[in-house]
């Protein structure tokens, strides 16, 4: 009873700021809270609904998906969008308990408030920013794969990377464990075991493939290559010369004055992420790790990305209540640890804030904390491993 009460004020509380954002964004003079990104799903919603393509509005790269979800900002309220991104939170938090009530049914409904109450899901949805349905759809997928529905996973895994395509980074931990709680005399031998290719994981395989066909196939029919280029294609070659938190933007921003981008720098940006995402697939490939895996790949993708805005944090700090009861940190630690993670933020944005507002050339600046942001995540990363219970557990044994 007392987590229904909780989460229905959870509810009100994105309520409160939703309103809230109506009454601020009237300022035309100053910083909007609502997400340019809503602004943009409104206008693909209304070329939807007038029987054109998403795309005529620039910079519409998502699938049409979203903007057909967001058709009632049109017809009804422009506020729906992030009322239908506040639900999805609530969901997120029903699925969180739902995990960890198998493990540890006593943290349940803490672990689901750590989500609920949590000022980054609160403000991203509440911005109309529509992460909070790509975090709900990797999270059921996690949950049917963890009670063995492989063919429902797929299924979900699909729609999750037809979304969003960064959950693909998952399917190859999600393959190595179909089958895997079992133990190996040798660490060639657990490699082996896992790529094998049972009947299980082919059927896994074949099914997200035809699953991502039929979630994809009709909006190609209807928008042709163009949806491709914008929500898929795009986000793969995608450099964001404007300052950012990934410590590729400075180099970016200087290489926009040549016409294309050297192939070494492509491999060089790319290559320490790919080697790390499969490393740690492999480390944490037993169904058990899958929540902390998960964290993991997530956390690399976005500290190691050539781009990263603060939306993206959400894609790995949906996945932290589900690894709360299984890191042993104590208060103290845990607050060292935020400080660590937060402190070169604040120094960015204040270097940010310089250049956007005040007209100071704080370029290099902004680069130097974007490397200090670098550093304290892999910090927070490696300490977070290091106090993962089941691995120090695996260590002893």
């Amino acid at each position: 009873m007392y987590f229904i009460w909780l989460t229905v004020l959870a509810f009100f509380i994105r309520i409160l700021m939703i309103l809230f954002s109506q009454w601020y964004d009237n300022d035309d003079t100053g910083v909007h809270y609502t997400d340019i990104d809503y602004k943009i799903f409104t206008d693909a919603a209304q070329h939807m609904w007038e029987g054109n393509s998403p795309y005529m509005r620039p910079t519409y790269r998502y699938t049409p998906l979203i903007a057909m979800l967001l058709i009632p900002n049109i017809l009804l309220h422009n506020c729906w969008g992030k009322l239908l991104f506040s639900a999805f939170d609530l969901a997120i938090a029903i699925i969180i308990r739902k995990l960890v009530s198998k493990s540890h049914p006593g943290l349940s409904n803490v672990c689901a408030y750590l989500w609920l109450y949590n000022p980054l899901s609160i403000v991203i949805s509440t911005r109309g920013n529509a992460d909070s349905i790509s975090c709900f759809l990797v999270l059921i997928t996690l949950l049917a794969h963890i009670k063995s529905r492989y063919i429902l996973s797929a299924i979900f895994l699909a729609i999750s990377v037809h979304v969003r395509i960064y959950p693909i980074i998952y399917c190859l931990v999600y393959y190595l464990s179909i089958g895997s709680d079992n133990n190996y005399s040798s660490l060639s031998k657990m490699i082996l075991i896992r790529l094998f290719p049972s009947r299980k994981k082919i059927l896994f395989v074949v099914t997200f493939i035809l699953s991502l066909i039929v979630v994809t196939w009709p909006w190609h029919y209807f928008y042709g290559q163009q949806f491709l280029d914008e929500a898929y294609l795009y986000h793969s070659r995608r450099l964001d010369v404007r300052h950012n938190f990934s410590i590729y933007f400075y180099f970016n921003y200087l290489l926009s004055s040549f016409d294309k981008t050297s192939i070494i720098y492509s491999i060089a940006t790319k290559l320490p992420m790919l080697i790390l995402l499969v490393s740690t697939s492999f480390k944490f490939s037993s169904t058990k790790d899958l929540p902390f895996c998960l964290f993991c790949l997530s956390f690399i993708m976005v500290a190691f990305n050539t781009v990263m805005t603060s939306q993206y944090f959400v894609w790995f700090v949906s996945f932290l209540p589900l690894c709360y009861p299984f890191i042993n940190l104590t208060c103290t630690e845990t607050i060292n640890l935020v400080m660590i993670w937060v402190v070169p933020q604040i120094g960015w944005l204040s270097f940010a804030y310089c250049l956007e507002f005040l007209g100071f050339n704080t370029f290099q600046l902004i680069w130097v904390e974007s490397l200090m942001f670098f550093l304290a995540n892999v910090k927070v990363l490696s300490i977070t491993i290091d106090y993962y219970k089941c691995n120090k557990l695996k260590k002893k044994l």
